[in-house]
């Protein structure tokens, strides 16, 4: 079980991809650059802390406050690996400082707590591949 987010704290792993391993808490954080490398995350959960994204949204000012919780991810090179396009797919947007819930782009509706099969990272942008019914 692994938690995934965006990781805007300054400092060397500024707009990374942050990784940390949910089960075992003696393995490190992971950062990963969202322009060398592709996320596909595996039986996901949309989290919000609801109280913490209402307090960004009214202060305007960034914490954490929302990640992907996914039951396992791969993490493909592009140079090594054909990478899944994402043009085609609903794109996912959380940023509480404009708005407190995860949305999906072109779609009504708060997704905090939606689950999904799968998510794939392109950049610094989330895309769902499969929905599931939750």
């Amino acid at each position: 079980m692994f938690s995934v987010r965006f990781h805007l704290g300054r400092g060397l792993n500024y707009k990374q991809w942050q990784i940390k391993d949910l089960v075992n808490k003696d393995v490190q954080i992971e950062y990963v650059d969202p322009y060398r490398y592709q996320l596909v995350l595996v039986d996901c959960e949309l989290i919000c802390n609801e109280n913490k994204a209402r307090k960004v949204y009214a202060a305007g000012v960034k914490d954490v406050c929302g990640w992907i919780k996914c039951r396992d991810l791969y993490v493909s090179d592009p140079d090594l690996h054909h990478l899944p396009d994402v043009d085609s797919l609903p794109h996912l947007k959380f940023n509480p400082i404009v708005d407190p819930n995860w949305r999906v782009e072109g779609m009504y509706g708060n997704y905090n707590g939606k689950k999904f099969d799968s998510i794939i990272t392109s950049g610094r942008h989330c895309y769902i591949d499969t929905l599931c019914c939750a």
